[in-house]
């Protein structure tokens, strides 16, 4: 099986990770481990479970709000660019719009990347405005 190299410093899963920890530890710190009877353990894992799952789940609705929070500040960053060239030089023809299609991919590319840690903030704040309300919750993470 080949190993499969990932940046353990990346925000989003620098970000999971802390919340992982932060959970976990609460509810092991609630756990009363002396004299524990198999039924006690099996209770503890499956609520360990459940806590897990749910910030994975969190972690998930997260990534996606994320890519789409990004998606939209490169569309914004590239109708920009598109805008202020066809406005100053009035008109492009096929072969201008396809050298600057590929410069405002790269342009909006590089500034949402970084911009990577805002976007994960944002993203966290709208999650936890989103968990407050359900209905647009559900609208906004399972149909976009």
């Amino acid at each position: 099986m080949s190993k499969i190299d990932v940046d353990y410093e990346d925000d989003l899963i620098q970000v999971m990770r802390e919340e992982l920890e932060i959970v976990l530890t609460k509810e092991l710190g609630d756990a009363d481990y002396t004299g524990e009877s198999k039924a006690d353990a099996d209770l503890q894992f499956k609520r360990i479970k459940k806590t897990v799952i749910g910030v994975l789940v969190d972690s998930v609705w997260t990534q996606r709000l994320y890519f789409v929070v990004r998606s939209v500040i490169m569309g914004l960053i590239g109708a920009l660019i598109y805008f202020i060239v066809v406005g100053y030089l009035g008109t492009i023809d096929v072969t201008q719009a396809v050298f600057l299609g590929i410069f405002v991919f790269a342009t909006s590319l590089v500034v949402s990347r970084l911009l990577d840690k805002q976007i994960v903030k944002v993203s966290k704040k709208i999650i936890s405005f989103l968990n407050k309300h359900r209905r647009l919750r559900t609208v906004v993470l399972k149909r976009l």
